[in-house]
């Protein structure tokens, strides 16, 4: 469990719900009620507690500006899979196609945002999540679904998917001409990584298939969990998007025909491809009793020039885009420990 802990990227936003140390304390303390004649087979030994400790430490230090936390972890220098698999340092598909434990986790809230990418009128709508994790091979949450179909001690790599949902010209009379964007089924890769124990990055490259934008967009994060202290934790992440020339077209040009359409409302214009935008976002964790917790977030991107000079956007829109809201979650696990 606690090499679990080092190798999981932990990108999802149940980053920060019930530690692992928190688990196990709680199953020993189920079995001890029903079992006592198992308890000591499952006592871990005092160097594997030693281990876990420095694992689940909540280390409420700022992290930003600290020492690098590698240097105190015995296990950090040299992750394998255990003596189960030899010790191997690189895992495929088949170890993790029958996972010992799955977290399921849904919620909703309300959110705040942009009727459409690059607006400038915001409305209020409900922000349904889910997020579902089988081990350290399927993560599925908002932006999509990857599977670590290989790895190595703190990287991993794989397929990844994503339904991106329609642009409707009817959303906002600044779109009428335009036609519709519609659903897109995007299916690309993905590489993340974990490094110092509380920074994370993840980068996707996808291709819309069949129907919509039928375009290319490679998205980059990087998190940061910069404390958590008892039961709220806090973390920032940066986030850029690059996207292709059909992408960009879709979203962002005006053809002749549209202008026309829109009766000389918007004026032609090509948009190629390049970099999109560049943001950043917070998010904070309270866990309320066992398995809720509540997930304030707010969020700001800012469309670059090559995009923000589109008339959708110069003349109707804004380049400074923001995103605010909460979910109220639920945690359930599966398998394993839990129940």
């Amino acid at each position: 469990m606690a090499q679990r802990q080092i190798d999981d990227p932990r990108l999802s936003p149940m980053l920060f719900g019930p530690t692992e140390k928190e688990k196990r304390e709680k199953a020993r303390q189920e079995r001890a009620e029903g079992a006592e004649n198992v308890e000591n087979a499952l006592i871990l030994t005092s160097e594997q507690e030693q281990d876990a400790n420095s694992l689940d430490d909540p280390k409420t230090r700022p992290l930003l500006f600290g020492d690098s936390l590698e240097g105190d972890d015995p296990t950090a220098s040299s992750i394998t899979l255990g003596e189960k698999d030899q010790g191997r340092r690189f895992f495929g598909a088949l170890t993790f196609l029958v996972p010992d434990e799955t977290n399921l986790s849904i919620g909703v809230g309300p959110v705040y945002e942009p009727d459409y990418f690059g607006s400038d009128d915001y409305e209020f709508g409900a922000d349904p999540q889910v997020y579902v994790k089988f081990r350290n091979f399927v993560f599925f949450d908002d932006d999509g679904a990857d599977f670590g179909l290989f790895g190595f001690s703190r990287f991993r790599f794989g397929p990844s998917l994503r339904i991106r949902g329609r642009r409707d010209q009817d959303e906002n009379p600044a779109l009428q001409g335009l036609g519709d964007v519609g659903t897109t089924f995007e299916f690309g890769g993905f590489v993340a990584t974990t490094f110092l124990d509380r920074f994370a990055f993840k980068a996707k490259a996808r291709h819309g298939l069949k129907t919509g934008h039928r375009g290319t967009i490679v998205d980059g994060y990087l998190t940061a969990l910069l404390f958590r202290a008892g039961p709220v934790s806090f973390s920032t992440s940066g986030h850029a998007s690059w996207i292709g020339n059909r992408y960009a077209d879709a979203y962002f040009s005006v053809t002749p025909e549209q202008s026309v359409r829109s009766n000389g409302v918007l004026p032609v214009f090509d948009a190629d491809s390049g970099f999109r935008n560049v943001g950043g976002s917070v998010n904070a964790y309270i866990n309320i009793r066992d398995r809720w917790s509540l997930n304030p977030y707010a969020s700001y991107n800012y469309i670059f020039d090559d995009y923000a000079a589109t008339p959708i956007i110069s003349q109707f829109g804004d380049r400074h885009q923001f995103t605010v809201g909460f979910h109220i979650m639920r945690e359930f696990t599966f398998g394993g420990s839990g129940r």
